[in-house]
């Protein structure tokens, strides 16, 4: 699968990278909206990322361009906006059907989700199983930690995705796990969900911006715990429906 990457800036295209590589996106970056525009045919990308913070001016001809030369619903665009960023101009991208509006920088944990959410529609991680996952929301009483498996420290964070199977997880402080490498054991894991405490052992797949899990040796009635807490939020329409064959870790 293609992305394409319309923006001046390598930060851009490395943090993108983080979120796109495990889902086996292919990033083609270009730095001036013009040349993206006369290749868009040939690339033919499932989606588009485009700066306007870069090309103010441009990102509007670009969607208009875009959705005269692919095939309707073929490609989603995401709009990248800087520290300013008008109601007058979200307005405007709502009314050209931009699917996505989020921070360049990709700093936010709630911008992080939101571009896994996305990215889900296209294709699980490398790593996937048939499982439906969850993207919990800021009122949703859930909480992961673990132990680190060299210093014993207690790891806390955020739950950007959730399957039965696994979870895509923000460490509070990113220093305090750079050490852990792909493919190790957590041999101390703890889910909360709501009143109900699941202990458990994991893999580490992938260890970036996010830390993809893979839970380990769950029991029936742990699964069972996790997959009712996902058809729970679903039935009560917050908007973030599971996704068949993906899980977040």
């Amino acid at each position: 699968m293609k992305a394409l990457l319309v923006a001046e800036k390598d930060s851009t295209r490395i943090s993108l990278l983080h979120h796109l590589t495990p889902r086996g996106f292919d990033l083609i970056h270009y730095r001036h909206p013009i040349k993206a525009m006369d290749n868009i045919d040939e690339i033919g990308p499932e989606v588009v990322f485009f700066s306007a913070e870069d090309f103010p001016r441009h990102w509007k001809p670009f969607v208009t361009f875009l959705r005269g030369s692919l095939p309707k619903g073929k490609t989603t665009f995401v709009l990248l906006k800087g520290e300013i960023f008008s109601p007058d101009e979200a307005a405007k991208a709502k009314h050209l059907e931009v699917a996505c509006i989020i921070q360049e920088n990709l700093e936010n944990r709630k911008e992080w989700g939101r571009l896994e959410k996305l990215l889900s529609r296209y294709a699980p991680h490398i790593e996937g199983r048939s499982e439906a996952r969850y993207f919990p929301e800021e009122h949703d009483d859930i909480e992961f930690i673990f132990t680190h498996p060299q210093n014993y420290s207690v790891i806390t964070g955020t739950i950007s995705a959730l399957s039965p199977n696994g979870t895509a997880f923000t460490p509070d402080d990113l220093s305090l796990v750079s050490s852990i490498a792909a493919n190790t054991r957590i041999r101390h894991c703890s889910l909360r969900i709501d009143a109900d405490f699941i202990s458990f052992q994991a893999k580490v797949m992938r260890n970036a911006d996010q830390m993809g899990l893979n839970f380990l040796d769950l029991d029936e009635r742990q699964k069972t715990t996790i997959a009712k807490f996902i058809e729970r939020r679903v039935d009560r329409s917050t908007g973030n429906a599971p996704v068949a064959n993906a899980a977040p870790a």
